[in-house]
């Protein structure tokens, strides 16, 4: 509840606390699929597009630390507004865009849910949606503190899946020093055009730091707090992202990235039977993660 309205939420939440949070709404489900989508746009040159990604994405998140410092209320982007244009009418068009982009956003991960459990057992998708979306409404409803404690859980078990796949998938990365102008050096217009190309897909994969300012008035000294923890979040994003797409496109053969819907999985599927299958479950706690975040 904001502060106009006389009550004031609990402010109970750390750095680390949004740190993980922000990390947790910012991977998400989309790195594990999302690889795949951008190598075959960009082709060798993924790693750059994920880059050029979170430069744009990052110009836009040091906006919102400025915003929710001056502006440290748990409207976000409709406050924001209301300040700015001083219409009320604009602050309440904003304010069911973000509503209507979080109902979009969550069925798409419902549906991913069924999607990636339908892999290990048979679910009714109707069934399935309704017992996750519930599931974690109901975390939601327990509490701030509660639902960012397990969504922090969620977030380790997110960031330990991608660096298991660097681990084993790593030895490919000796290889890196020789195709680093290929991986980050478009030497054409054509190139240049896939790089953006992919960048427009991966741009996806950074959506979510500004989720973060929609909780800053239950954070523990917000105007230090939230700028922090939106630049790190970011920050260790954008490395494991690359650094996760230089895996991929050195590991595996570039039609074959592109056209996998599960590619992350694939790619340690054929050495590493067992943890691609980890991969799978790990994804299935990824969608669960945005869902709650």
């Amino acid at each position: 509840m904001s502060p106009r309205s006389g009550e004031k939420l609990k402010r109970s939440i750390s750095l680390p606390l949004l740190t993980f949070y922000g990390i947790g709404t910012i991977l998400g489900a989309g790195i594990y699929v999302l690889v795949g989508k951008v190598a075959g746009a960009s082709g060798m040159l993924a790693p750059l597009a994920f880059l050029v990604a979170a430069i744009v994405a990052g110009i836009t998140a040091l906006s919102y630390c400025q915003l929710v410092v001056n502006f440290p209320r748990s409207a976000g982007e409709a406050y924001y507004v209301e300040e700015g244009f001083k219409s009320r009418a604009l602050s309440i068009a904003m304010g069911y865009l973000v509503i209507f982009t979080g109902i979009v956003s969550a069925a798409t991960l419902a549906n991913g849910f069924v999607g990636y459990t339908a892999s290990f057992f048979a679910i009714s998708r109707p069934v399935g949606i309704t017992v996750v979306v519930g599931g974690m409404g109901l975390v939601a409803i327990w509490g701030i503190a509660e639902s960012l404690w397990l969504a922090a859980i969620i977030t380790l078990v997110e960031v330990g899946g991608l660096v298991v796949i660097v681990a084993l998938g790593g030895e490919v990365l000796l290889d890196a020093p020789s195709k680093i102008t290929e991986m980050m050096v478009p030497v054409s217009i054509t190139e240049l055009s896939m790089v953006l190309s992919g960048a427009f897909l991966a741009f996806y994969a950074f959506v979510g730091f500004e989720d973060m300012v929609n909780i800053v008035e239950e954070v523990k000294n917000p105007k230090k707090t939230m700028p922090r923890a939106i630049v790190i979040a970011l920050v260790l994003a954008t490395f494991l992202y690359v650094l996760v797409a230089m895996v991929a496109i050195l590991g595996m053969p570039l039609d074959e990235l592109s056209n996998s819907g599960a590619p992350l999985k694939e790619l340690l599927q054929k050495d590493h039977a067992a943890v691609g299958m980890w991969i799978g479950i790990i994804s299935i706690f990824a969608i669960i993660n945005g869902l709650l975040t």
